[in-house]
C-alpha cells in the first residue's frame, strides 16, 4: 500500500443478489487494475475473493472478501459480499465501515430480491451506490429492462455507459461522459452511425441529472443544455446524495465494461475524504483527517490459519501505527496492537501505518468483537457500533461424541466471533443449547466449517419450543400438608394457598396473608421456596408455570416437629394441589415476523401464514417487494425457512422475534400433554 493521500483512498463493496456475477467481476476489477497477474474464475477454483473450501464446493460467496490494492496513485480496497440470504448479512455489517458500493444486477434476470434488499440497506445507512448491469455478453441480456427493475426499486437510475451490440456481438461500451467507444482493443472515437444514439441517451443522461438539482434543472430548462462540467458535477453530487443510481453495464467474464466501472469507482463514488460525515456517540462529526484523534470502526473478524484471529479496522480519523495501543470504545478496555495487514483475499502484505480510509487487519485483539469502535486511547472520539443482524432460525446443537462437548462448544464460540451474526446460548426453558443463524443453510455451512476447521462433528436437532403453564380461573383455600412421624422428632406443616391468575408476562408472586401466628414468620419462606420451585414444572407437560398469584392465607404448626423442609414440602404439596384445581392450560410463544419477498407471491405468504395459524398484520409494498408483518406461534415457524424458500424460488427472506405469551387451543393442548406423558412413561 503506497502512502495514498485521503482523497485518494477509496473503499467498496460489490453487492446484489447470489449468481448475478460480483466475484466474476470484483476478479475482472482486480485483474484490470493489475492487482492479479491471472483472471480468477469462480468456476474452475481460481478466484482470489472465494478461497475458502465451502466457497470452493459450492462456487459461491458465502464470507466478505478482502482486497486492498493500488491502482492510478490510488488506493482502494474492495470487499466482495455474499449475495445468498443466508450470508447477506455479513455483507450489511461490512457496508457499516464503507463510503461506497456497486450493485451488481443481471443483464438477463434483473433486479431480484437480494439486489433489492442491498439497494435499501445502502439507501438506508446513506451510502452512494453505482449500478453494474453484467451478463451483457448473454443471449437474452437487455439493459433496458434491466433499467426498469431499477425504477420499480425505487433506483431513479441514469445510464452512463451504453453497450454496443448484444449476446455474441457485445463488443464494448459507450461512455456517455467522455463521448468514447471503449472495447477490449482500447478506446475510440463514437463511430458515425452510432452518433444519434449517443446523443439520445446523453440527453436522458443530462435530464436526469437536472432533476436532481433546482438550479440546473432551471438552467437546462431555459438553455437546453448543461457544460461538461456542470454535468459531472451534478452526477457526483447526486449519486453522492442518494438521490441518483448512476448504471454501467458490461461482462465481467470478458472485462468488457469493466476499466470504465474501475473509473467510475473512483471518481463518482467518493473517496474517504469526501464521504459523509461519522457522527461519534455524543452527537459531533468526525472529519477524516490524518491530524485528527484516532477512531475506527471493526468491519469484520476472520480466523486466519497462521496469524489467529483477525480484526479488520476501517480507519475513520488520525493515523494508526503497529505497535501503539488503542482504546475500545464500545468495552472500554485497552488494546495493544502489533502489525498492521493490508488483505489482499486470502494473503496479506505488512504496512507500517495507515490513515483514513484504510483498512487493515491486526491479529489477537483481546475484547474486539466485529461491529466496535476503537479510538486512541487519550482524548479519543467515541463512534457508535455496527449494529449486527440477529439471527432467524435456530437449531439444537449437541456433540457427537459424548467427550467433545467441551471442544466443541469452545470451536463453535471461535466461528461466533468469526461471524457475529450466528449465536450460540443455552434455552434454559428446554437444556437445550441452540445454534441460530440467518438461514439453515447458514448453521448447517457452520457445521460443516467447524469439522474441517477444528475436527469436531455435532448433531442438529428442531428446538424444543419453550411453552409455559398457567391458570384459568381461582382456586381458594387449597391445603397443602407435611406429616411424618417416625419415632423421635417428626415432620408436620399445614398452609393453605389460594392460588389466581395474573395477567400475561407478569409472572410469580407470592403473597403471605398470615394473621394470629398460625405459620411462624421464620417459616413463611420455606412455603414461598416450596411454591417458586413447584412453578418450575406443571401438571400438564412438565414446563414452567408463570402468570399466576399465590397467597398464603392460613396454615398450622407443631412446636417440635415444624421446620423449614416441612413448610417447603408443604408449599409445594399445596402449589401443585391449587394449580390442578385451577383449570391449568398451555401457553405458546408467538413470534413477530417480518417476511419479504416479490410482490408476486403475496398471496401465497398470506395464506401460507393462515394456515399456521397466525394472524397477518399488515402487507405493504417497498418497490418491486413486499413485507408482510404477521405474528405466528414459534412451534409453526421451526422449519419455516425451507417453506419460504420453496415458495418464492429462492427469493423470500424473514425476520423473527419474540412477541408474547398466549393460550395454545386445546387440540395443541392435548398434542403436547400427550407427548410429554408418552415421554415420562418411557423414562421410567
Amino acid at each position: 500500500m503506497n502512502n495514498v493521500k485521503v482523497g485518494d483512498t477509496y473503499n467498496f463493496a460489490l453487492v446484489g443478489h447470489s449468481g448475478d456475477g460480483k466475484t466474476s467481476l470484483g476478479e475482472a476489477l482486480l485483474h484490470t487494475a493489475g492487482a492479479t497477474h491471472e483472471l480468477g474464475s469462480v468456476t474452475e477454483g481460481t478466484s482470489s475473493l472465494n478461497f475458502l473450501p465451502e466457497e470452493k464446493e459450492r462456487h459461491t460467496t458465502i464470507s466478505s472478501s478482502i482486497y486492498g490494492f493500488d491502482w492510478n496513485d490510488k488506493h482502494l480496497t474492495l470487499i466482495d459480499t455474499p449475495g445468498d440470504s443466508n450470508f447477506q448479512a455479513d455483507g450489511r455489517v461490512a457496508l457499516g465501515g464503507l463510503d461506497g458500493a456497486v450493485l451488481v444486477i443481471s443483464g438477463v434476470d434483473g433486479a431480484k430480491v437480494g439486489s433489492q434488499r442491498m439497494f435499501l440497506h445502502s439507501r438506508e445507512h446513506g451510502i452512494p451506490l453505482l449500478a453494474f448491469v453484467n451478463g451483457m455478453d448473454h443471449e437474452r441480456a437487455d439493459l433496458e429492462r434491466t433499467i426498469e427493475y431499477l425504477k420499480e426499486m425505487g433506483a431513479n437510475p441514469a445510464v452512463v455507459t451504453l453497450p454496443i451490440g448484444a449476446g455474441d456481438d457485445f463488443r464494448g461500451c459507450i461512455d456517455l461522459l467522455e463521448s468514447k467507444l471503449v472495447t477490449a482493443a482500447g478506446e475510440a472515437d463514437v463511430p458515425d452511425e452510432l452518433a444519434e444514439e449517443v446523443a439520445t441517451a446523453r440527453e436522458a443522461l443530462t435530464e436526469s441529472v437536472a432533476e436532481c438539482d433546482d438550479a440546473l434543472l432551471e438552467k437546462y430548462l431555459e438553455e437546453g443544455e448543461l457544460s461538461e462540467e456542470e454535468l459531472v458535477q451534478g452526477l457526483l453530487r447526486s449519486t453522492r446524495e442518494g438521490k441518483l443510481t448512476p448504471v454501467l453495464c458490461g461482462a465481467a467474464l470478458s472485462k468488457i465494461g469493466v476499466p470504465l466501472l474501475l473509473r467510475a469507482v473512483s471518481t463518482i463514488l467518493p473517496s474517504a475524504a469526501e464521504t459523509r460525515p461519522r457522527i461519534t456517540t455524543d452527537g459531533d462529526p468526525v472529519e477524516p483527517s490524518a491530524e485528527g484523534p484516532f477512531s475506527a470502526l471493526v468491519i469484520k473478524t476472520l480466523i486466519d490459519r497462521y496469524a489467529g484471529t483477525l480484526s479488520v479496522l476501517r480507519i475513520v480519523s488520525g493515523k494508526l501505527e503497529h505497535d501503539s495501543t488503542v482504546l475500545n470504545a464500545t468495552t472500554g478496555k485497552k488494546e495493544r496492537l502489533g502489525k498492521l495487514l493490508v488483505l489482499q483475499g486470502s494473503g496479506h502484505s505488512d504496512v507500517g501505518e495507515a490513515g483514513p480510509g484504510d483498512i487493515v487487519a491486526v491479529a489477537k485483539l483481546k475484547s474486539v468483537h466485529t461491529g466496535h469502535a476503537l479510538t486512541a486511547e487519550k482524548a479519543g472520539v467515541a463512534l457508535p457500533q455496527i449494529e449486527i443482524p440477529q439471527g432467524v432460525i435456530s437449531y439444537a446443537i449437541s456433540a457427537k461424541s459424548k467427550g467433545d462437548e467441551d471442544k466443541v462448544y469452545t470451536s463453535l464460540g471461535r466461528l461466533v466471533e468469526e461471524d457475529p451474526t450466528l449465536h450460540l446460548g443455552r434455552e434454559p426453558a428446554t437444556g437445550e443449547f441452540l445454534l441460530s443463524g440467518m438461514g439453515e443453510l447458514h448453521v448447517r455451512t457452520t457445521v460443516q466449517k467447524l469439522k474441517r476447521m477444528f475436527d469436531v462433528e455435532v448433531e442438529l436437532k428442531t428446538p424444543k419450543v419453550p411453552y409455559r403453564e398457567t391458570i384459568t380461573r381461582k382456586a381458594e383455600n387449597v391445603e397443602g400438608k407435611l406429616k411424618k412421624q417416625t419415632g423421635g422428632k417428626g415432620m408436620y406443616g399445614v398452609c393453605y394457598l389460594t392460588v389466581e391468575p395474573r395477567p400475561r408476562g407478569e409472572g410469580v408472586e407470592f403473597l403471605d396473608e398470615i394473621v394470629g401466628g398460625s405459620i411462624p414468620r421464620n417459616l413463611i419462606p420455606a412455603v414461598e421456596k416450596g411454591v417458586i420451585e413447584s412453578c418450575g414444572e406443571g401438571p400438564l407437560a412438565g414446563y414452567p408455570v408463570v402468570d399466576i398469584r399465590v397467597r398464603c392465607i392460613d396454615g398450622k404448626h407443631h412446636s417440635v416437629d415444624s421446620n423449614e423442609m416441612a413448610f417447603k414440602l408443604a408449599g409445594s404439596f399445596g402449589f401443585k394441589a391449587a394449580v390442578e384445581k385451577a383449570k391449568p392450560t398451555l401457553l405458546e410463544p408467538i413470534m413477530n415476523a417480518e417476511i419479504s419477498a416479490p410482490a408476486d407471491f403475496v398471496g401465497d405468504i398470506m395464506g401460507d401464514v393462515s394456515s399456521r395459524r397466525g394472524k397477518v398484520q399488515s402487507s405493504q409494498a417497498k418497490g418491486a417487494s413486499a413485507v408482510v408483518q404477521a405474528q405466528v406461534p414459534m412451534a409453526e415457524m421451526l422449519e419455516y425457512a425451507s417453506a419460504l424458500t420453496s415458495m418464492t424460488s429462492g427469493q423470500g427472506e424473514f425476520h423473527m422475534e419474540f412477541s408474547h405469551y398466549e393460550e395454545a387451543p386445546a387440540q395443541v393442548r392435548e398434542k403436547i400433554a400427550a407427548a410429554a406423558a408418552a415421554a415420562k412413561a418411557a423414562a421410567s
